[in-house]
């Protein structure tokens, strides 16, 4: 399997892959990850990125991808969606020099990219189960900033979701399963061991399985016995209508990806 860990800053994703690679030792990470491209590079990311940071961190993370064959077992920290969200953060904002042109010139390519790709497990801001915000040198740890961040995650998710082969981010055929994970860290785990088995291998192990993954709201694949779990999907399912005051942000991403769908 080859799997992202996406979302916001400061959601835990180190952490669950951590977490992961103790469950699945069979599976490996990039040979050099986003962040260290940009230590190595001094690349300006987040609130300050430009087109210039922003395309070489694309392309690293592209040409990582590259190296994926099918049956590798792989575990990403980010993807390329994860770069286009911080990407559309910049131009809704009008921060730095990212623009319409800029982000017309990175879907395609992300879009194509998705195919090497078979699950993106997506971390969420969630009440049911908030994750303290921890600052260090790479993230940027401004509340609001990580909000609308996940916003603009779960605007893209619902809409791939909610219309399967029109989002413009995600191609039409082979596209990746996304699944939302939450809780603490076991619970996280356990979510992951719903779709794996013991060896790393999607569940059902069939073309056919992987098309029918689905998103942990409607917790049809848990067992039904984990009360602690299901409450915590509950509490998700009460959490489908992002905050209020990100009002604004939701509606101009969704403008956005409507006028990519009539292009």
């Amino acid at each position: 399997m080859r799997i992202s860990i996406s979302g916001a800053g400061c959601q835990g994703k180190s952490t669950l892959i951590a977490d992961f690679l103790k469950e699945w030792p069979m599976y490996d990470t990039e040979s050099v990850t986003y962040r260290e491209k940009i230590v190595s590079e001094n690349l300006p990311h987040s609130k300050a990125a430009t087109k210039d940071s922003q395309w070489k961190i694309l392309n690293h993370m592209i040409d990582e991808m590259q190296t994926f064959k099918p049956g590798d077992n792989i575990i990403m920290d980010r993807c390329p969606i994860d770069n286009l969200v911080y990407s559309l953060w910049c131009f809704d904002k009008q921060v730095g020099d990212i623009d319409k042109e800029f982000i017309d010139k990175c879907i395609p390519i992300i879009r194509e990219s998705m195919r090497k790709l078979d699950i993106i497990f997506f971390i969420p801001i969630t009440k049911a189960a908030p994750v303290p915000i921890v600052e260090d040198k790479m993230r940027e740890a401004a509340p609001v900033y990580i909000k609308e961040i996940d916003n603009i995650f779960k605007m893209t998710g619902a809409q791939y979701m909610q219309n399967p082969g029109a989002n413009p981010f995600f191609p039409k055929d082979d596209s990746p399963a996304w699944i939302e994970v939450f809780g603490d860290r076991q619970t996280r785990i356990a979510m992951i061991k719903q779709y794996l088995d013991i060896d790393g291998d999607l569940i059902g192990g069939t073309e056919e399985s992987m098309a029918q993954l689905i998103n942990p709201y409607d917790g049809k694949m848990f067992d039904e016995s984990a009360q602690s779990m299901q409450e915590l999907i509950e509490d998700q399912k009460k959490m489908k209508k992002f905050e209020q005051d990100l009002a604004y942000e939701r509606s101009q991403i969704r403008e956005f990806l409507n006028r990519q769908r009539r292009k």
